[in-house]
């Protein structure tokens, strides 16, 4: 059994959201926590975050040197006021 990798820093995240004019494309960059496990990762992005982050179709995040793009296929908002992004990297 594979133990999941974790990775926090600053990360710069570009996201796009599905509009009646065409998908819109937004960045930020927030301090986020990755864990990555064989078939999963999960992006949990701490505050301050944008309002409109949980509402993001596709991602792309550079941290530590590396680019993932992915998926958006499950969103949750925490008690903490971050936001915990399922992801389907591609």
């Amino acid at each position: 059994m594979d133990l999941p990798v974790r990775v926090n820093g600053k990360a710069r995240i570009d996201y796009t959201q599905d509009t009646l004019f065409g998908p819109m494309a937004k960045h930020v960059e927030c301090q986020v926590s990755l864990q990555q496990q064989p078939g999963w990762t999960v992006l949990k992005v701490f505050q301050p975050l944008p309002d409109d982050l949980h509402a993001a179709h596709t991602v792309v995040f550079a941290l530590e040197g590396r680019r993932t793009s992915a998926i958006v296929k499950d969103r949750q908002r925490l008690s903490d006021h971050s936001l915990r992004l399922e992801l389907e990297t591609q």
